[in-house]
């Protein structure tokens, strides 16, 4: 990956500061370029040898004068833009340079006619005008900050905070929706920071003058239905761009890896990647997963299954995998991050692969992240479809194939449309506790009732989709997606990784938001599409390919003992502390110390998830 970065000031006004926002961004590379002209500065950081050639210093382009790219980028279908550029689909030309050629012919539509993962800069010099884009599903981070001077941004928060005239105070609105577990209703833009933005996915932004203007290209409820088609017609099609997808990521230079969890994404991912290598003569590429070794001790109620389906994926292709669980150490150095920056965030599990995957030379990781959202979508919402639809032949049948009462499934979707029906649907211990006016566990808080009363929080909504398509749009406009995005991007160029997602391939979201809801639940397989057309091909196993229910209890017992491991050495930080931790102002001391100290934690495994994103922000 590369880092970008650049400052704009307004009317022309010295920009300055990319020296030491480049500076900021030393974990991305020791090859650093920079240009500067009249107010405006660009900058970009990568590694020696990690094609710094080919994307080349921040300069005037010879085929696009008066423009200037910063680049971070790996475009795919680059035959078919060479075509629409007049260029000779053969001819050798760098990302950046066909960035700038886009740009001179589309202007800030450019965005539209671009397939892969990017988030770039262009300066126009005849224009005075900073356009920027971040891919469709925010692949590649992308921060900037409007000050008293002009225009900040980099991909890098830290190298934001190092521009000119940056504010470092936190978002006391974001904190507390963290800390209420309420995050998802934040707006796409907002970071810790208050003077922090994140550039959205699926947008682009124009600069003039110091004046900001957002735009959005990309919108998954703009794509059109799929014309009516078979079931194997789809399957087919589907193959064809995910194939394709896998393929286009497999480029460059450097060793691959994969993530290998035993479900239907990361499993055919491993298995697609594994099969092209092969062709192209390339090694299998290593496996990597977040489960324990097995010991004497049982995996857990159902986690011979995770073992199972791990080894009959690798067994089929012939990977070598790697079982990486987290430990109290690697727990204890995240809760130690700074929480307000997307590196702290990683997770133990995934922290540990990364550290993994560098050990064995891998510089490019592929990863399943992104199928629940598009075509491996389980279809939430499909119920409440066929119901306000009119359609309850076709939902009685659908319960029948599921084993179902039809009635009590008509009646259980029922409830779920209503305001606050679902609740009615929980275990009494939740309703009570929410007919005594706690709707959330109180386990899972540990804000500063203080702090809490100061601003008025949102409290957290949840209706039930009217149909599977919105709930498709519902789980894509979500802020989880984008974020994990994010903190995998953050914490992986620490190790010289490069996170690639096929199943967030735009190709394959829009065919997977194109296709009729019936294509994702089936009777009782959910996710079907993704099953059919993996047993179409002989991708999976069929022990892996029709399993209904993925648990992970192995992988989620062994993040929870690492948790767990690491809790004496915070109860040892904390309580040697002379004064509280900086922000201690925003959480509930005296019951975080509490329950810190109760002896009954380790035996509620599930009850540590508040407390470790409370940790993971305080200061301590």
């Amino acid at each position: 990956m590369t880092a970008i970065c650049g400052t704009v000031g307004r009317h022309e006004a010295p920009a300055g500061g990319v020296d030491a926002m480049l500076a900021a961004m030393t974990h991305y590379g020791a090859d650093v370029a920079s240009w500067t002209d009249a107010g405006v500065g660009l900058g970009r950081r990568c590694a020696a040898g990690d094609g710094a050639g080919a994307r080349g210093a921040p300069a005037p382009g010879p085929d696009v004068p008066g423009t200037v790219v910063v680049a971070d980028a790996r475009l795919d279908d680059r035959d078919t833009l060479c075509g629409a550029l007049g260029l000779p689909p053969a001819r050798p030309i760098d990302d950046r340079a066909l960035i700038a050629r886009a740009y001179r012919r589309w202007g800030a539509d450019c965005p539209r006619h671009l397939l892969g993962d990017y988030a770039f800069a262009v300066w126009d010099a005849a224009k005075r005008t900073l356009f920027c884009a971040r891919d469709h599903a925010g692949v590649r981070p992308f921060y900037y900050a409007e000050t008293r001077r002009g225009f900040v941004f980099a991909s890098a928060i830290e190298a934001v905070l190092a521009g000119p005239d940056v504010g470092h105070e936190l978002d006391e609105f974001t904190v507390g929706m963290w800390l209420m577990r309420r995050d998802t209703a934040l707006p796409a833009t907002s970071t810790f920071f208050q003077a922090v933005r994140r550039l959205p996915p699926g947008h682009g932004l124009v600069v003039t003058n110091g004046a900001v203007r957002l735009q959005r290209y990309w919108r998954p409820e703009d794509v059109p239905r799929a014309a009516p088609a078979s079931d194997d017609d789809y399957a087919e099609e589907f193959l064809a761009l995910y194939s394709r997808a896998v393929k286009d990521r497999l480029c460059g230079p450097g060793r691959i890896g994969v993530h290998l969890s035993g479900g239907l994404d990361s499993s055919s991912v491993a298995v697609l990647a594994a099969r092209e290598l092969r062709r192209q003569g390339r090694p299998p590429p290593p496996a990597f997963t977040w489960l324990p070794p097995l010991g004497e001790e049982p995996p857990g109620e159902g986690g011979e299954r995770e073992y199972d389906a791990v080894g009959a994926v690798a067994g089929q292709e012939g990977l070598q995998v790697f079982l990486q669980p987290p430990t109290a150490a690697d727990t204890l150095a995240l809760l130690r991050c700074d929480g307000a920056f997307p590196q702290a965030h990683v997770g133990p599990n995934e922290a540990t692969v990364q550290r993994a995957a560098a050990a064995h030379g891998v510089r490019v990781l592929l990863s399943g992240q992104g199928g629940d959202q598009g075509i491996s979508f389980n279809g939430y919402g499909y119920y409440a479809g066929l119901l306000l639809g009119g359609r309850w032949a076709a939902l009685f049948a659908e319960a029948r194939a599921r084993g179902s009462n039809p009635l009590r499934v008509a009646a259980g979707t029922a409830l779920r449309l209503l305001p606050h029906g679902y609740r009615l649907l929980i275990p009494r211990n939740r309703l009570r506790k929410w007919l005594q006016g706690d709707p959330e566990p109180r386990a899972r808080r540990f804000i500063n009732p203080a702090f809490a009363r100061e601003r008025p929080f949102p409290p957290r909504t949840r209706r039930w989709p009217t149909s599977a398509r919105r709930g498709q749009l519902e789980l894509l406009g979500h802020r989880d997606l984008g974020t994990i995005l994010e903190y995998w991007a953050a914490s992986g160029v620490r190790h010289g990784l490069e996170y690639r997602y096929p199943l967030l391939d735009r190709r394959v979201l829009e065919l997977a938001l194109s296709l009729p809801p019936e294509q994702f639940r089936r009777g009782p397989s959910s996710r079907w599409l993704m099953r059919h057309a993996l047993a179409l091909d002989a991708v999976l196993p069929p022990e892996v390919c029709w399993h209904e229910s993925k648990g992970d209890p192995a992988r989620f017992n062994a993040a929870s003992d690492a948790f767990l491991g690491a809790l004496p050495s915070i109860r040892r930080e904390l309580a040697a502390r002379a004064v509280p931790p900086g922000r201690a102002r925003y959480v509930d001391m005296p019951r975080l110390v509490e329950c810190l100290e109760d002896p009954a934690l380790s035996r509620r495994r599930r009850s540590w998830s508040g407390l470790s994103v409370t940790l993971s922000f305080l200061d301590f």
